[in-house]
């Protein structure tokens, strides 16, 4: 078996709907609006600022058990879409109710750091993008439900969905 560790917008991707998510604990990062979607949640004049994962504290997402037979297509069809010039894979110890498992986690290089810090400045730059696949608005809209489902919340995906919604 593989596992992926899902802590943003992979955790609705289609290529892991098939496989039962697990609520996960993935210690030593965090959430962080470190990196931007310039075709799939923006464009390049309005980029989407989207979330990597920083060194220090934890994040909560979900773990996703792949069968051995079908491990090496989920993992290049995920690597396509995770921006493997920005984040670089890793195997990590992911905690879920039933243990600790090696799960696959796609860590961020580099990460551009644009105000990810100032939520007012994240908002203004959600609410601008627009890119194929949805805009700003939807891309935290789509973490939130995602994680609801499983009980888990994230302090920065909160405070900028609260903002959003109102």
């Amino acid at each position: 078996m593989a596992w992926v560790f899902a802590y943003g917008s992979l955790m609705g991707d289609a290529t892991l709907r098939r496989y039962p998510p697990r609520p996960a604990r993935l210690p030593g990062y965090h959430r962080a609006f470190l990196h931007e979607s310039r075709r799939r949640w923006g464009t390049p004049e309005h980029p989407c600022p989207i979330l990597g994962l920083a060194p220090g504290d934890d994040c909560w997402g979900l773990a996703f058990e792949i069968p051995e037979a079908e491990a090496r297509t989920a993992r290049s069809t995920i690597e396509k879409r995770e921006a493997v010039a920005e984040r670089r894979l890793e195997t990590h110890a992911a905690e879920t109710p039933q243990g600790t498992v090696p799960a696959w986690v796609w860590v961020s290089r580099e990460p551009r750091r644009t105000a990810a810090d100032d939520l007012a400045a994240v908002e203004t730059r959600l609410r601008a993008a627009h890119g194929t696949v949805g805009n700003g608005v939807e891309y935290v809209r789509s973490l939130v439900h995602a994680m609801q489902p499983h009980g888990l919340h994230d302090p920065l995906v909160d405070a900028l969905w609260t903002r959003l919604r109102g």
